[in-house]
């Protein structure tokens, strides 16, 4: 029996023409077979079945080659228990707390990766309203450093004009895009198709006509016990920054990740960590980005204190 019972043949037929619009020249065909059972589940049997229904491959030395991003797209959009969105279901645990306004704390977490250099180490690390913290720490991994987020659980009710932009993406449909096409508002509009990145700057490019004001927003998921890399537009609502992020809530209903309260027009917001206005790498060290963790914490005692408690 195969190890990947979610690769049902008629849902990828499904799935391919939008996976098929990606040009193969944005592709990086660097996955083998052992690399795709790993890290998307995806089995022998499984890999001969993304052969033959059409998925872009190249040929390597041990059998075919695939882009992540579209193993990434075929195990999110048709594995129910796929790594992705387990991450994503932690978003709706943490969104249905029955709190008012919560505060989180996100620990920037690294680990020198050059032991053995002179001096200690120098970090320089991406904290929100798009500014800077500089430290200096001994070679032994640990927090860096900490930053909070307070963040509401209601928000502005959104205005027309607004609710008409979002009426206008319910044709696109979610897709992950390779790192070369994610930030291209014009692929989106012509294709139909987009992630979190390039929907959110097509929403702020159309703002301004409609008389709305906009921004792009890049941050984290403030979801214990991790927070995850994520990109969103805000509009000013009653002197309010509401999120919003219609195409991706379209495709976690449609996955059941979120229940039907979760319509496309309702903010994400009390779950978003913002940190600026352009996506950056959040850890460096001597003027290298590095890899690090984020563990999130909430704040059990709200916004006037308490213990931060990592669920």
């Amino acid at each position: 029996m195969t190890a990947t019972p979610w690769l049902d043949r008629r849902a990828l037929d499904a799935l391919l023409p939008l996976i098929l619009q990606v040009p193969d020249a944005h592709r990086r065909f660097e996955v083998d077979g052992a690399a795709a059972a790993a890290e998307y589940q995806i089995d022998g049997p499984g890999v001969d079945t993304l052969v033959v229904a059409g998925l872009p491959s190249a040929t390597g030395a041990d059998g075919p080659l695939f882009d992540a991003t579209d193993l990434r797209n075929v195990a999110t959009h048709l594995d129910p228990r796929s790594r992705g969105r387990k991450v994503l279901s932690w978003w709706f645990r943490e969104l249905e707390r029955p709190d008012a306004d919560v505060r989180y704390r996100m620990d920037y977490v690294a680990q020198c990766p050059d032991p053995g250099h002179d001096g200690p180490c120098r970090y320089r690390l991406a904290v929100p309203e798009d500014d800077w913290h500089e430290t200096h720490a001994p070679a032994a991994g640990g927090v860096r450093h900490s930053v909070t987020f307070d963040r509401p659980r209601t928000w502005p009710e959104l205005p027309a004009a607004l609710l008409d932009l979002l009426a206008e993406t319910r044709h696109i449909r979610f897709l992950w895009l390779p790192e070369t096409l994610r930030e291209a508002s014009d692929f989106v509009r012509d294709t139909g198709i987009g992630d979190c990145i390039g929907v959110a700057h097509l929403l702020v490019e159309e703002a301004g006509s409609r008389g709305l004001t906009a921004r792009f927003s890049y941050g984290r998921s403030l979801t214990p016990p991790i927070s995850a890399s994520h990109s969103w537009a805000e509009f000013l609502v009653d002197g309010v920054w509401v999120p919003v992020d219609p195409v991706l809530l379209d495709v976690l209903r449609q996955w059941e990740v979120a229940g039907p309260q979760w319509h496309r027009n309702r903010s994400l917001g009390a779950i978003l960590g913002r940190v600026g206005a352009e996506r950056r790498d959040l850890v460096a060290h001597a003027g290298q980005p590095i890899q690090a963790k984020f563990p999130t914490y909430r704040d059990t005692g709200g916004r006037n204190g308490g213990l931060a408690t990592r669920l």
